[in-house]
C-alpha cells in the first residue's frame, strides 16, 4: 500500500517467537502490530526463533489477542534456509522402541516421555506431545549428562540440534538443517542462551560476528518490496540486526522495555553488556523509544541519540463482575532473578501476624518456582501463600484482590501496573528504575517503597491489607490511570512516529554504525 507521499511503506516487527503464555513484552509487540494493521499499514511480524507448535501459537495470538489476518507472520528458519528449513528425521527418530535398547514410557498431561537405556545406561529421551508427535530427542553421555537435543517441527522435520555443555547443562551451539538434511547454519550461544557468533554454510560460506547480522540479510530480502520499511526491534539480543540492515530506504526503531544498567540498576551504574551494541551506536539508529522520561534522560545524558517516550496505554477497564476479597494480596509475575519474588514473600510473612485475615495468591511460572515454594514452607506460610499457576485473566485476578505487589530489581514500565490500577487495585511497589514512580502517585493511588527494603514493604502491606478504607481510597484514585495514560494518546504517538519516519528523507541513521563485535568495555 503506497504511503501518502507515494512511497511503498510498512512496518516489520522483528521478534523471537510468539506464545499466549507470555508476559508484557510479547503483548506490547502484538498490540503495536494490531494498531498499525488496523490503521491500514502493512505489517510483517518476523520471528527469528523456533518453537514446536509455533503455527498454532500464532493462530492463538490472532484469535485471543485480536491480531488482524492482514498481519503477515514469517519465520527466519523456514525462509532463510536453502530450499526451506527442517530436514528429514533419522529412520529411528519417531519410533518408541529401538534395537538393543530398553524403553520406559511415562505419560503426563503434557504428553509422553520415552526413556531408552542401552547396556543399563540412559542413552536418550524422546518427548512426544499430546498429539503423539515427536517434539525433542535428548541424548546423554555415559554419565547420564545431556549432551545434545534434537528439535522437531509439527511435520516431523528436524529443525535444529542444540549441543549442550554436560558440566553446566547449558546450550553452547545450535546446528540448523535445511530440507535436504544439510546443516546450513551454526549459531553459538552465550551464557544466557542467546545466539551470538554465526556461520552460514550454504548456499555459500559466510561468517558473522553476530546472529543478528545473518538475520539482517533475511530482513532486507523480506522488506525489499517496500521503499521505506520501518524495522522495529524490542529485545537487545536483536539490536545487531538494526545496525546491519542494508536496505537503502530502511528506518530503524529500538524499543526499550527494561533497565539498561547493571546491579543495583541506578543511573550511575555501568551499562549492561547486552545493551552496548545499541547504546554505543545510538546515533546510528533512527529512533529509540523508551517507556519513561526518566530512562530517556538517563540514556541521552550518557550516550546522546534520539530517544522519544511512548508510555504503555491503559484502555478503559472493562466491567469485571467479581467481588473484591478483603485482605487478599496478589502478584502476577515470572519467577526469576529480576522479579525477586522472594522479597514479596518475605514481606508478606512479616506482615501476616499483624493482619491475621491476609492471604497472598501468586500467579505465574518460571525457573525459581521450586525455590520460592520451599521458602514459603520454611517461613511457615503454606496455609496463607498459594501458588496459582499461570493465568490469562489478569484483570479478574486484580479486580478480586485488595492490593498487589511488585518487588522487582528493575523494570521498564510493567504492564501489570496499569492493568491492576485500571480496575481499582492499588500497588505496593519497590521504587526501582524504571516505571513505578512514573505510574504510582505515592500515598494517592499506591505506595512506593525503597528498593530492597523488605521491612518497609511489610509495613506498607500492613497499611493496605489491614485498613480496608485506606485500600479503597487508593484503589478509587488508581482508576484515574485510564485517563492519565490513554489508548488514544499511545496510538497517536506511535502512528505519528511511523509517519515521520516514512516521510523523512536522507540516509538512515544506522549507516555509520560501528561493528558490533568491536563494542568497547562496559561503561
Amino acid at each position: 500500500m503506497p504511503h501518502a507521499n507515494g512511497r511503498r511503506a510498512g512496518v516489520a516487527l522483528v521478534f523471537t517467537s510468539l506464545g499466549l503464555k507470555r508476559g508484557g513484552l510479547t503483548r506490547a509487540v502484538v498490540a503495536r502490530a494490531r494498531l498499525f494493521a488496523e490503521s491500514g499499514i502493512p505489517v510483517r511480524l518476523l520471528l527469528t526463533g523456533f518453537s514446536y507448535g509455533e503455527t498454532d501459537a500464532a493462530e492463538g495470538v490472532r484469535r485471543e489477542w485480536g491480531l488482524p489476518a492482514s498481519v503477515e507472520i514469517r519465520y527466519f528458519w523456514r525462509e532463510a534456509a536453502p530450499g526451506g528449513g527442517g530436514g528429514p528425521a533419522g529412520p529411528l527418530a519417531h519410533r518408541r522402541t529401538e534395537p538393543e535398547t530398553t524403553s520406559f514410557t511415562e505419560d503426563s498431561s503434557t504428553g509422553t516421555v520415552v526413556r531408552m537405556y542401552r547396556q543399563g545406561v540412559l542413552a536418550k529421551a524422546k518427548r512426544f506431545g499430546t498429539d503423539r508427535r515427536l517434539q525433542t530427542i535428548t541424548h546423554y553421555d555415559d554419565t547420564v549428562r545431556a549432551v545434545s537435543r534434537e528439535n522437531y517441527d509439527r511435520a516431523g522435520r528436524l529443525v535444529h540440534t542444540e549441543h549442550i555443555d554436560p558440566d553446566t547443562g547449558n546450550g553452547v551451539l545450535r546446528r540448523w538443517f535445511d530440507r535436504s538434511g544439510r546443516c546450513w547454519l551454526t549459531t553459538w550461544l552465550n551464557g544466557a542462551g542467546n545466539p551470538v557468533a554465526t556461520v552460514r554454510h550454504h548456499p555459500e560460506p559466510v561468517a558473522y560476528g553476530h546472529f543478528g547480522e545473518c538475520v539482517a540479510e533475511w530482513v532486507d530480502e523480506v522488506t525489499a518490496d517496500w521503499d521505506r520499511p520501518v524495522v522495529m526491534v524490542d529485545t537487545r539480543r536483536l539490536d545487531p540486526l538494526l545496525l546491519n540492515l542494508k536496505h537503502p530506504g530502511v528506518r530503524t526503531v529500538a524499543g526499550l522495555h527494561n533497565s539498561h544498567t547493571k546491579p543495583p540498576y541506578r543511573a550511575s551504574d555501568p551499562t549492561n553488556t547486552s545493551w552496548l551494541p545499541l547504546l554505543e551506536n545510538v546515533d546510528h539508529v533512527d529512533t529509540v523509544v523508551a517507556l519513561t522520561g526518566k530512562q530517556r534522560d538517563h540514556i541521552t545524558r550518557r550516550y546522546g541519540g534520539t530517544v522519544t517516550v511512548i508510555n504503555h496505554p491503559t484502555p478503559p477497564a472493562p466491567t469485571v463482575n467479581v467481588p473484591r476479597e478483603p485482605g487478599l494480596l496478589v502478584a502476577l509475575s515470572r519467577f526469576d532473578h529480576q522479579k525477586r519474588m522472594d522479597h514479596a514473600i518475605r514481606a508478606f510473612a512479616l506482615a501476616a501476624p499483624r493482619v491475621p485475615e491476609a492471604r497472598f495468591d501468586i500467579y505465574g511460572k518460571g525457573g525459581d518456582q521450586a525455590a520460592l515454594q520451599k521458602l514459603v514452607r520454611e517461613l511457615g506460610m503454606a496455609d496463607r501463600i498459594r501458588f496459582r499457576g499461570f493465568t490469562d485473566d489478569a484483570l479478574r485476578v486484580f479486580a478480586g484482590s485488595t492490593a498487589t505487589v511488585l518487588s522487582s530489581r528493575h523494570e521498564g514500565l510493567p504492564l501489570v501496573l496499569t492493568e491492576a490500577m485500571g480496575v481499582g487495585t492499588p500497588f505496593v511497589a519497590y521504587d526501582v528504575n524504571y516505571g513505578p514512580a512514573e505510574i504510582i502517585r505515592h500515598e494517592v493511588d499506591g505506595l512506593l517503597v525503597p528498593p530492597g527494603d523488605v521491612d518497609a514493604m511489610a509495613d506498607a502491606l500492613v497499611r493496605v491489607l489491614g485498613d480496608p478504607e485506606f485500600a479503597a481510597r487508593l484503589g478509587e484514585r488508581a482508576r484515574e490511570v485510564t485517563d492519565r495514560f490513554t489508548f488514544e494518546r499511545w496510538s497517536s504517538e506511535w502512528l505519528n512516529l511511523y509517519r515521520s519516519l516514512v516521510d523523512s528523507d536522507g540516509p538512515a541513521g544506522r549507516r555509520a554504525a560501528q561493528p558490533v563485535a568491536a563494542a568497547s568495555a562496559p561503561r
